[in-house]
Parts: structure tokens; C-alpha cells; sequence
């Protein structure tokens, strides 16, 4: 006869538990750093690598548009949130599959000569940039 022996083991079990309460963490902490209040962004519009303008997202109350002269006109969307590409009149138009640029984040209509940088006023996880 065969013994009768549990289906799992106490081993088992707290093996279980134990991926169990990692994963759980993992997930808290992943809502929790999504949420979390990040510091304050500046949008830095660039035209052929020069500064145009310096907007402090904080302070953008209602989204707005606004074009931007360069070798080509681009047209910007700012909002609290970011900067988004909407219009550009290049041939490729990539920049407007952008999406929404957040803070740390950059992209660029380079037949236009423009770019955009969104830059944290706070810490970022950037320790150091070499090159």
C-alpha cells in the first residue's frame, strides 16, 4: 500500500509564501513610486542648440500652444505635465510620435533645429554623465 503523504510539503509551503510576499512588495512599491509627488519640471525649448525659452510646468494652469520658429515651424503643446510635439511641417515627422515628453525625458524635429528638455528641479537617479 501506498502511504498517504500531504500533496505539499512544509517547505513547500513557505516557499509559496515567501514568492508570494516578495511579489506583493514588488507590486506596492511599483503603485507607490508611480504615485508619489515628483519635484517640480522645466521645459527647455532649444532652437539649433541655443535656449529659446524656459517654462516652469508648475505654473502652467491650463494647457496652451505655441510655435516655434525654426528652420522649419513646430508647433508645441505645454502643459503641467510636459511638452508634446502636435505640429511640424517636416517630412518625416517623427517628433510627433514623440508622445508627451515628462520630466528627464527629450526629443527633437531635427530638420527643424528643435528640441525640447524637460529637466526635474529635483533629485533624479542620475548620478553622474561622462562623455
Amino acid at each position: 500500500m501506498k502511504k498517504n503523504r500531504p500533496y505539499f510539503r512544509k517547505t513547500d509551503i513557505l516557499i509559496i509564501l515567501l514568492v508570494l510576499l516578495i511579489s506583493a512588495g514588488a507590486i506596492v512599491h511599483l503603485v507607490l513610486s508611480h504615485y508619489k509627488k515628483e519635484a517640480p519640471s522645466i521645459a527647455e525649448i532649444r532652437i539649433n542648440a541655443r535656449l529659446e525659452k524656459e517654462i516652469h510646468l508648475a505654473s502652467v494652469s491650463e494647457p496652451y500652444e505655441i510655435i516655434v520658429e525654426g528652420k522649419i515651424p513646430v508647433t508645441l503643446k505645454v502643459s503641467k505635465d510636459g511638452v508634446q510635439f502636435i505640429k511640424s511641417d517636416c517630412a518625416d515627422g517623427l517628433c510627433l510620435h514623440s508622445g508627451l515628453i515628462e520630466a528627464n525625458e527629450s526629443a527633437a524635429c531635427l530638420p527643424a533645429g528643435v528640441s525640447v528638455t524637460v529637466k526635474s528641479e529635483g533629485k533624479t537617479d542620475i548620478d553622474t554623465v561622462v562623455g
